[in-house]
C-alpha cells in the first residue's frame, strides 16, 4: 500500500468512526449545519491531526464521504458556508447571554445537558467499549435530555 493511500485510508475510517457517533449524530441533526459542512468543517480544523501530516486543500478534499472526493472549489465553498453557519451560532449564543435570555428556563435545560455532557464524555467513550449496554443507555438518556430541552424552549413544556 503506498504511503498517499495508507494516510487516507486511516484518516478516512477515523472519521467514518467519528461520524458514527450517536451523540454527535443527535447534535448535528439538530444544528444548524449540514452533515457535509460539518465533515468538512472536521477535515479542515481535524484532518492535519487526524492524518498525522500537513494537509492541502486538495488533500482535504478527497477526504470528503464519496470515493472520488469533490473538488477544491466545492470544498472551500461548502468549508465557507460552514465557518458562517459556526460564526452565527456563536453570535447567537453571545446576543442570547448579552440579554440575560441564557437564564431564561427555557434554555437551561440544554446548559445542563451540556454540562452533563461535558461532564460525561470520558465514562461515555470508556462504556462504549468495555460495557455497551451502558453505554446506550447513556446516549438515549442524553439525546433525551437534548429533546426535553428542544420541547421547553418552543414551550410544549411549559405552563402544563
Amino acid at each position: 500500500m503506498d504511503t498517499l493511500k495508507g494516510w487516507h485510508e486511516a484518516t478516512r475510517s477515523v472519521m467514518d468512526e467519528t461520524l458514527r457517533d450517536r451523540i454527535l449524530s443527535a447534535l448535528l441533526q439538530r444544528s444548524n449545519l449540514t452533515k457535509i459542512q460539518f465533515e468538512t468543517l472536521l477535515v479542515d480544523q481535524l484532518g492535519h491531526d487526524i492524518a498525522n501530516k500537513r494537509l492541502t486543500r486538495s488533500d482535504m478534499a478527497q477526504l470528503r464521504r464519496d470515493q472520488k472526493g469533490i473538488s477544491r472549489g466545492s470544498f472551500n465553498r461548502t468549508l465557507r458556508q460552514a465557518r458562517e453557519n459556526v460564526v452565527e451560532a456563536i453570535y447567537t449564543v453571545l446576543l442570547l447571554g448579552y440579554c440575560g435570555l441564557t437564564e431564561s428556563p427555557s434554555i437551561a435545560p440544554f446548559l445542563e445537558a451540556s454540562e452533563r455532557l461535558k461532564g460525561q464524555t470520558s465514562q461515555i467513550r470508556d462504556a462504549a467499549q468495555n460495557e455497551p449496554e451502558v453505554y446506550l443507555r447513556t446516549v438515549d438518556s442524553i439525546i433525551d435530555d437534548l429533546d426535553q430541552a428542544f420541547r421547553a424552549i418552543f414551550g410544549r413544556n411549559r405552563d402544563t
